[in-house]
């Protein structure tokens, strides 16, 4: 399966064009070298998202506490509903195994009335006018139901903690696996472009894992240079 590529303006067109394959294998058992893992979280987290000079660009606690994220999954209504918000709940768990001590994501039953969080959305992804090839826009992270791909921080600090972030879900004519669930949930927490073992490739592997243990085991603004390597569990 295919699906489209994410986020960054500037890159949009490019990545809207890409048709990235075998979505569905996670790769688990693949290694990342620890230069691998710090390229990745440059090209993907600084460089994808314009932050070159101001460094990494996450959602932050109080203090030196690890993040709490809400995330809004509004009651399903049907079949597919269901099973979306099944998978974006299966998603949370994920993250949360594997990022214990990094960040912490909360189901909420009502959307947030201030601040930044994480919202599902059904049936929204963004679809160009005139594609056929459904698969390929399958989901996606914006600001909105239905919206293109651009997502960033509104802050010039680096916390994204007043973004609303649309994980949005299927579009009526493809199939939302899991992994692509949990790999759009990468991007609300700040994976910007695609990468070897992140939509390059598998949706997501065990370089996902060990990108989003870094970029949120170091203090966010951290320039490419300083980034020290934390690797996920399990």
């Amino acid at each position: 399966m295919k699906i489209s590529g994410e986020w960054p303006s500037t890159l949009l067109a490019l990545a809207l064009a890409a048709a990235l394959a075998a979505c569905g294998g996670k790769g688990e058992d693949e290694t990342v070298s620890d230069a691998q893992v710090l390229s990745f979280v440059a090209a993907s987290n600084i460089n994808g998202l314009g932050n070159v000079g101001t460094g990494t660009n996450r959602w932050v606690g109080a203090g030196t506490a690890a993040p709490v994220i809400s995330v809004y999954i509004p009651a399903p209504t049907g079949s597919t509903e269901i099973d979306l918000a099944a998978k974006a709940r299966g998603a949370i768990s994920t993250i949360n195994q594997h990022l214990p001590g990094g960040l912490t994501l909360v189901e909420v039953s009502t959307a947030p009335s201030s601040g930044g969080y994480v919202r599902v959305s059904y049936s929204t992804s963004y679809v160009p006018g005139g594609t056929t090839n459904y698969q390929s826009y399958c989901a996606n992270v914006s600001t909105g139901a239905g919206l293109p791909n651009v997502v960033n921080a509104t802050s010039p600090t680096g916390e994204r903690n007043q973004i609303v972030a649309w994980v949005n879900l299927g579009n009526g004519r493809c199939d939302v696996t899991q992994d692509i669930v949990t790999h759009e949930f990468g991007h609300a927490l700040g994976l910007g472009t695609h990468f070897e073992g992140f939509g390059n490739g598998p949706s997501i592997s065990r370089a996902f894992w060990d990108v989003l243990a870094t970029l949120y085991a170091n203090p966010v603004r951290t320039l490419a240079p300083a980034l020290v390597v934390r690797r996920a569990a399990g």
